[in-house]
């Protein structure tokens, strides 16, 4: 079958997987499709200087993996090449501690994989380059954007060490993937243009990651294991099992809930989870490198569904339109479903791009913020607009975990929705509230 061209010229802003995976997206029905990366990119899985978040625990979910598929078919085989970790059925393949207990084994129909951050960006990155009509120019810094008659038609960069010259590369789409600083809306504001309202929700979050070595008998085999935060203990964890034969653990907690930075104090600090997995593992072997920290101050999202006079040749995606708290691994497998939906309008032509993306982007924030944030705002101490489901929700999820600890109907139904693959909405099918009501 024969693809239509629709756009002559993409320019995609950052190539980290968001950016890429728009590349992937564009591809079929662009001429042309240049991504600008302010970084020298790594030959192989490495850290990088634009993802200083890199060496902590990443997922990528069941329904970001599916969608990241649908773009470059074959990701999948490359990363079990890589030494991805995989074992049967998601709901199967670890311990989930989620609101105070530990969930119900069950079946999602999703098969469980594990990599770290960099041998993922690395795949999707070698799919990006091999493809025909795209180009990836290393160590540029875009500095702007150009715009026409109200439109985006280009972007000025400069090129570092190079002095401050500027050069203009035109486009008849920009897709702004420069991440959750909001260079891009930044950069229309300083045109004149219209930019989306902002909403914040200040968790303040410290986290810290190790690795160690990964034996077979480790977690009975699991390839995750997963310490939910609740009220009373405002702090959490994850392990999760890496290609090398390696757990990536990290540990985190909100507003003065820090954990500690040294190797007493991050195993002391995992004894204290709701989760007993972690800590006895910490324990039973060296760390193979002393605790790194991070910070996260805020989850952030931007509603450019609600901008009436877009400007067209515009199209943001990922951390650019919502940065999630990241204990909840929501931010790779959002960008994910974001360059499916881009995909789908830019086969229309640059009209389509301007009038259905930004709702269909937003329609699958709106189901990972409504998880995210109705959790955190469950924390004492966080800072955000109050949920916009009623109170008798926030009650209702809470049984709805309980229920899922005894019973793996609910289980799946949970799972199915943090891992994006249902809406939330489907935990309120009669099916499953009867069972929520009678077990929770």
């Amino acid at each position: 079958m024969t693809t239509t061209r629709t756009v002559p010229t993409v320019i995609v802003v950052g190539g980290s997987i968001a950016g890429l995976l728009a590349a992937a997206a564009c591809h079929p029905y662009a001429d042309e499709v240049i991504v600008l990366e302010r970084d020298t990119l790594p030959d192989g899985p490495a850290p990088r200087p634009g993802t200083p978040q890199v060496g902590h625990a990443h997922g990528l979910l069941a329904s970001g993996r599916v969608a990241a598929e649908r773009l470059l078919p074959g990701l999948g085989g490359d990363l079990l090449a890589a030494g991805a970790a995989t074992k049967g059925d998601l709901g199967r393949s670890g311990h989930w501690y989620i609101g105070g207990g530990r969930l119900a084994d069950t079946t999602i129909g999703q098969e469980s994989m594990s990599v770290s951050r960099e041998t993922l960006e690395s795949a999707v990155r070698d799919r990006v380059l091999k493809l025909a009509r795209v180009t990836v120019v290393e160590g540029v810094d875009a500095c702007g954007l150009v715009a026409e008659d109200g439109r985006v038609v280009g972007v000025r960069l400069r090129h570092p060490g190079a002095g401050p010259a500027e050069e203009t590369r035109r486009a008849d789409l920009v897709v702004d993937a420069t991440g959750r600083s909001g260079r891009g809306v930044g950069w229309l504001r300083d045109l004149g243009l219209a930019v989306p309202r902002d909403e914040r929700v200040r968790i303040n979050l410290r986290y810290a990651t190790t690795q160690l070595e990964r034996r077979p008998e480790d977690l009975d085999g699991r390839l995750v294991s997963v310490s939910g935060p609740v009220p009373a203990v405002p702090r959490g964890g994850v392990a999760i099992a890496q290609e090398g034969d390696r757990w990536i653990v990290t540990l985190f907690g909100y507003l003065d809930e820090q954990p500690p930075l040294d190797e007493d104090g991050f195993r002391a600090y995992a004894a204290r989870l709701v989760n007993p997995d972690l800590a006895p593992l910490l324990a039973s072997r060296p760390l193979l490198h002393a605790p790194r920290g991070y910070r996260f101050p805020d989850s952030r999202r931007r509603y450019f569904e609600e901008v009436a006079d877009l400007p067209a040749g515009y199209a943001p995606i990922g951390d650019a339109i919502c940065s999630f708290n990241p204990s909840f691994g929501q931010g790779m497998s959002v960008a994910a479903l974001e360059a499916v939906e881009l995909r789908d309008a830019i086969a229309g032509g640059l009209d389509a791009v301007r009038a259905a993306y930004p709702a269909a982007a937003a329609a699958i924030v709106d189901r990972a913020w409504a998880v995210v944030t109705g959790a955190d705002l469950q924390i004492p101490g966080v800072e955000g607009p109050p949920p916009a489901a009623p109170a008798w929700v926030a009650r209702y999820v809470r049984r709805l975990q309980r229920a899922a600890r005894r019973d793996p109907v609910v289980a799946a139904a949970f799972f199915r929705v943090t891992n994006l693959m249902d809406h939330p909405k489907r935990l309120l099918r009669p099916g499953i509230a009867w069972r929520v009501l009678a077990r929770g």
